[in-house]
């Protein structure tokens, strides 16, 4: 479901330095509570955090360039790129998912206004 892809995407950024911080933490909560994903959340999320996924497995779920840029969107607004772990991860994700420089400094641009 593209739902808990976008929630998927959003852990494996935050948890691309190695650990998960309390702003990205309430990222993700505020895309679960966004999803209304039901009880199964907190094992879903619980076993995500533990097991991130690849760029490699964020980019095969993929099945539409709509669909790309949702996801790299969601993984942009979880974390912080100026963190070099989470940059690399950002760049390696756009990359995989054929998302261009242009759109991708666009994304980061409209993320940084909305998190200030």
């Amino acid at each position: 479901e593209g739902t808990t892809l976008l929630i998927r995407a959003m852990i494996a950024a935050a948890a691309a330095d190695g650990r998960i911080d309390e702003r990205e933490q309430q990222a993700i909560l505020g895309g679960l509570k966004q999803a209304r994903l039901d009880g199964a959340a907190q094992q879903f999320l619980t076993r995500e955090i533990n097991n991130p996924a690849t760029v490699e497995e964020l980019a095969n779920a993929v099945t539409s360039p709509e669909e790309a840029v949702q996801v790299y969107t969601a993984a942009r607004i979880a974390v912080d790129p100026d963190l070099e772990e989470e940059h690399g991860f950002l760049m390696a994700l756009a990359d995989r998912l054929g998302i261009d420089y242009n759109l991708a400094a666009h994304i980061d641009a409209t993320a940084r206004s909305a998190s200030c």
